[in-house]
């Protein structure tokens, strides 16, 4: 009886999979074919909105993996976009590569730094990775000789990316498949590490990281590692922000830039893939709608407050309930 209870249970998940992966394709398809549908304008809104959809996810996952909550993320977003904008113009490495150097170099500078505050639990964490945004950000005002400090670093992109023209992307017809397959890439990434056996060792560290311990579990690497997988997708989303704009200076590691990104995860919801996405196209419609407005930050604010009273778990909460309720109601229905 176990047996076969195991292996429905087998085939039940394994047909989740399949359907999570077809509907997976079918949106990323969809996605791709979004400047035939929209103008320049609503095209450029969409590239900024998925961009700060990867940096918001990369904050909300891992609050929600481990319970690490870090005010300093920008510094792992800007480390990755300087080192596009150093080596692209120290050196004649194909773009691709630069890329791939930048969001590694990310990850290793992460992994240091997790290696010194990974272990200090709640608050002291969050503190711990604001000082380190914080100094992070300094530096790159002083360092003129190689970030051009507070001028910021115009990026000249010579040769080829992915077969086109590397400075075309500034162009969001060009840039928005590249951006909009990051975005998707980075969600299904996410989506199956949350489901394997360290993702679930996470959540139990997060959960009742004494008792893990007292099981003969390690719970310092695991964290530290989450950490680094956090902060190279949030170097991919510098990049990606590089890209589409040639352009870096020391505003893009400032705090301001991380707490966007968190209140953005919030609103669309940081226990949710899709969430940080949503809030972050949420974000970007109301800015621009707004833009005649000096209040739209006003605004947010209050919306984000509006959402967190109403459902702690973001617009994502919102949308479960009402399907939920959509269902119960179906079913009452049929009785």
């Amino acid at each position: 009886m176990n047996t076969k209870a195991a292996e429905k249970k087998m085939r039940s998940t394994k047909s989740t999979v399949l359907l999570v992966m077809a509907c997976w394709v079918v949106v990323l398809l969809a996605g791709i074919a979004l400047p035939q549908v929209v103008g320049t304008y609503q095209l450029q809104l969409a590239v900024q909105a998925a961009t700060l959809g990867t940096f918001a996810l990369s904050i909300a996952w891992l609050v929600n993996q481990t319970g690490m909550l870090s005010f300093g993320h920008a510094a792992y977003y800007g480390v990755a976009g300087y080192s596009v904008a150093i080596l692209t113009t120290e050196t004649d490495v194909p773009l691709i590569v630069v890329i791939a150097a930048a969001v590694l170099i990310s990850a290793v500078f992460a992994f240091v730094v997790g290696l010194v505050i990974a272990k200090s639990p709640g608050v002291a964490f969050a503190m711990l990775s604001l000082s380190i945004g914080m100094l992070v950000w300094v530096a790159t005002t002083k360092l003129d000789s190689v970030t051009h400090g507070t001028d910021g670093f115009n990026i000249v992109f010579e040769g080829s990316f992915l077969g086109k023209d590397a400075m075309s992307y500034i162009n969001p017809v060009t840039s928005w498949p590249v951006v909009w397959s990051a975005l998707m890439l980075v969600m299904a990434l996410f989506w199956f590490v949350n489901r394997s056996v360290f993702g679930r060792r996470l959540v139990a560290v997060r959960e009742n990281e004494e008792r893990m311990r007292f099981s003969g579990y390690r719970t310092y690497m695991p964290r530290v590692l989450a950490f680094v997988l956090s902060a190279a997708i949030a170097g991919l989303a510098g990049c990606m922000a590089v890209l589409t704009s040639s352009y870096i200076s020391p505003d893009n590691l400032s705090f301001h830039v991380s707490g966007l990104a968190l209140s953005v995860a919030i609103l669309g919801g940081i226990g949710s893939i899709v969430g940080p996405s949503v809030g972050a196209i949420i974000f970007v419609l109301l800015q621009a709608y707004l833009s005649g407005s000096s209040n739209y930050e006003f605004i947010l604010g209050g919306a984000l407050m509006v959402v967190i009273i109403a459902a702690p778990g973001g617009l994502a909460e919102i949308v479960k309930k009402l399907v939920s309720l959509v269902m119960r109601r179906r079913r009452a229905a049929h009785v």
